[in-house]
């Protein structure tokens, strides 16, 4: 396999309610994030995101080929995926016509849990387009979509909104029920 495994070793968990206290055992990552992106560009957002994700205990694990995504897909959980619909099927098509970013997005949805996906574009040509694109891309599932160039900040912002939907509202939501549950057994056990 040749993709690249970023931040293996957390290095803080803090930012997500970890303690943060330096003396003790490294922790596995919180989440891994498959990022795709075309190996024939270079995005801001490519090299940023990758560097603020995995200071706060995020590995993520960039694909630059569709063959190297699946790989990642197939021998680790993807908690969230960014896929760059221009990716190229492997190395020796970098720039040619055949673009794999939509059979990476069949693999993801065929998951037994499907992570939520955020779609990268090319600019599109035509409102027209533009418009049809984002409505398929929805319809498929994607979380979000994101037109080329794409700004890091944008990006972030795009990351947080997942952790926040996916995986701090539900495991809110969690504490809550097992917090009622507690309690109905309380209440069960005093009133016997």
């Amino acid at each position: 396999m040749r993709f690249r495994l970023l931040h293996p070793q957390p290095a803080d968990h803090t930012a997500f309610g970890g303690s943060g206290h330096g003396a003790g055992p490294k922790r596995s990552p919180l989440m891994n994030v498959l990022l795709t992106s075309g190996g024939w560009r270079e995005d801001a957002w490519t090299s940023a995101v990758p560097q603020i994700l995995g200071a706060h205990g995020v590995n993520v694990i960039q694909a630059r080929s569709g063959i190297e995504a699946s790989n990642v897909i197939r021998s680790v959980t993807v908690h969230i995926a960014v896929v760059d619909l221009a990716l190229p099927l492997d190395d020796s098509s970098i720039g040619s016509s055949e673009p794999a970013g939509a059979r990476v997005l069949q693999l993801l949805r065929r998951l037994d849990a499907p992570p939520p996906v955020v779609v990268v574009r090319p600019p599109q040509p035509t409102l027209r387009e533009a418009s049809r694109g984002l409505v398929d891309a929805l319809l498929d599932g994607a979380f979000a979509v994101v037109d080329r160039p794409c700004h890091p900040e944008i990006m972030l912002r795009i990351m947080q909104r997942i952790m926040e939907r996916q995986f701090i509202d539900r495991a809110v939501a969690a504490d809550r029920a097992a917090a009622i549950e507690r309690a109905d057994a309380r209440r069960a056990a005093g009133g016997q």
